[in-house]
């Protein structure tokens, strides 16, 4: 029988198949070699060498709203540098480089005209620029691999994220607060809810579109723990886009804008004076005429005899000086530092701003009308942390942005029912005002809170005095304080055909009753079961003193 054919059947002819073999395998894997290094010489060279200013970074950490949704990231890009002393024609490639990453000629020119030995051409580039510089075949253009920011809420979070610059530092907000921490690639997690977040921006773009109004703001805090679970300030800006960065767009209102409060400071005031045991409730105070020169904005009612009540009621400048009189400069100063009005708030965010407080003069006629939040000044962070602090028994909220961050327990308040005194009069607001109330009352729910109305400051002096500031704040459910809601709109126009003035009443009373709707939506919040405390009268612990000013 005939042996079978084999392949190699001499030992030489074995030896020159496995040679050739061999031989074409070095060749392809020589020729791999050599592509990847031609490649790896245009487009992603080793950058460790003194000649340039280009430093790997590690990627750099997420930040995570409450429930886990990333918020802000980084993704891998491309940026392009080159050495302009190994460029020959010099015009032709900046022509070229302009059209192909739409870029102005002239500075691509100038700066192939460079004598350094390393400059960037542009960084993080898009895929298309990419691909279309690979096409190019410019061998001595690099490529480094970088990262970019990413906002995926873009506007939204802009004023509570900041932003990052192009190599990736952090600038404001969270961004430039956490950066030892995010740097090193260590994510955040913040208080802020998205959710609630995206749906209070929306309810205040309306009302500002509506009454064509220069800015706004909203704050929604929770109280037990202080975290923010949203801050809204408008107009604000993308982070992606720089295009959008101007000193109006980057302010943030909430954190860093100082106002006179108005209205808003006569409930403080008025508890100011029952911790103290100045006031008694069923104290009156004539409100018919003039006080040290102070007035109302409207006529009084029946015969303007006003216990404290029906003052912050119908908001009477008059009995507000006449309450803040007797409280006097001392006791009014030494309140106000309690509740953190003389200094900057300590909170997640390096801009934020200190109060202005009273710069002038504090005598007799100041303390009586800084009683009703004229002529000192504070951020909006400063009113909710107060508003919150007195709302909650007395204990001192500390507003932040992180989440279970501990604070010790302050009290603020001398009278234990002092807290009880001031949610009530914000109850007797909602339930007694003739125009306030309606707009902001939610049915099967308790809802407290304050108007405020006041003149814009004029940055060349003064005040404008066609230039509103209007706002609410509100406490809610008042038979469990939770949250405090705030707003404020800069410069509210009147509607079209009517001549009503822009009130915290007309203007923000309606806008925090949404945001509290989509509060109760949003938590799955359920109605009061008891509603008793919607019927107390802040008269019914108290005797009667008939004390007239």
């Amino acid at each position: 029988m005939l042996s079978k054919l084999k392949l190699f059947d001499s030992d030489s002819l074995k030896l020159l198949h496995r040679r050739v073999f061999f031989s074409i395998t070095i060749f392809i894997f020589v020729y791999f070699i050599s592509i990847y290094r031609i490649s790896s010489i245009m487009l992603f060279p080793d950058l460790n060498d003194d000649t340039t200013n280009y430093i790997k970074k590690d990627i750099r950490g997420s930040i995570y709203d409450r429930n886990g949704k990333i918020i802000a990231t980084s993704i891998e890009s491309i940026s392009l540098s080159i050495n302009p002393n190994k460029i020959k024609n010099k015009k032709e490639l900046a022509n070229k480089l302009g059209l192909i990453l739409d870029l102005d000629i002239k500075k691509i020119e100038k700066k192939l005209l460079s004598k350094n030995k390393f400059v960037w051409i542009k960084r993080n580039i898009s895929p298309i620029e990419y691909q279309e510089i690979i096409n190019l075949g410019e061998i001595n253009i690099q490529a480094h691999k970088e990262f970019r920011r990413i906002y995926p809420y873009k506007n939204t979070l802009s004023h509570i994220l900041g932003y990052v610059d192009i190599d990736q530092i952090g600038q404001s907000g969270i961004e430039r607060y956490f950066e030892n921490d995010l740097s090193k690639s260590q994510d955040i997690i913040i208080s802020i809810d998205t959710n609630l977040q995206q749906l209070v921006r929306e309810n205040l773009l309306k009302t500002i579109n509506y009454y064509r109004a220069e800015s706004g703001l909203a704050i929604v805090l929770d109280i037990p723990s202080g975290q923010i679970l949203s801050s809204v300030s408008l107009p604000d800006y993308n982070p992606e886009d720089k295009s959008t960065y101007n000193n109006n767009n980057l302010m943030n209102r909430v954190f860093q804008s100082n106002y006179e409060m108005g209205s808003t400071f006569k409930p403080i005031t008025a508890t100011i004076g029952f911790d103290l045991d100045i006031i008694d409730p069923q104290m009156t105070f004539d409100v018919t005429k003039k006080y040290l020169n102070i007035s109302d904005h409207d006529n009084y009612k029946d015969n303007g005899i006003y216990d404290v009540e029906k003052i912050i009621v119908e908001s009477s400048n008059i009995g507000t000086a006449q309450i803040a009189t007797r409280i006097g400069k001392k006791n009014q100063k030494e309140f106000f530092k309690k509740i953190g009005f003389n200094k900057k708030i300590n909170i997640e965010n390096k801009e934020s701003s200190a109060p202005l407080g009273n710069k002038n003069n504090w005598g007799k006629l100041e303390t009586a009308t800084i009683g009703f939040g004229h002529g000192f000044a504070i951020t909006p962070l400063h009113l909710v942390k107060a508003y919150a602090s007195l709302a909650n028994n007395g204990n001192e909220v500390f507003p932040t942005l992180q989440i279970n961050k501990q604070f010790e327990q302050k009290q603020i308040f001398n009278n234990k029912e002092s807290s009880k005194f001031f949610i009530n009069l914000l109850n007797s607001v909602v339930l007694k005002t003739e125009y306030t109330g309606p707009r902001v009352k939610v049915d099967g729910y308790s809802v407290g809170g304050k108007t405020g109305t006041s003149e814009l400051l004029n940055p060349n002096g003064g005040y404008y005095k066609d230039r509103n500031l209007t706002s609410f704040i509100g406490i809610f459910p008042t038979n469990n304080p939770q949250y405090v809601i705030y707003t404020a709109i800069e410069y509210p126009k009147k509607e079209t055909g009517t001549k009503q003035r822009m009130t915290g009443a007309r203007v923000n009373a309606p806008l925090v009753k949404d945001i509290i709707i989509n509060i109760i939506r949003l938590f799955n919040i359920s109605k009061d079961e008891n509603d008793d405390l919607l019927k107390v009268d802040t008269n019914f612990l108290y005797r009667k003193l008939n004390a007239t000013v």
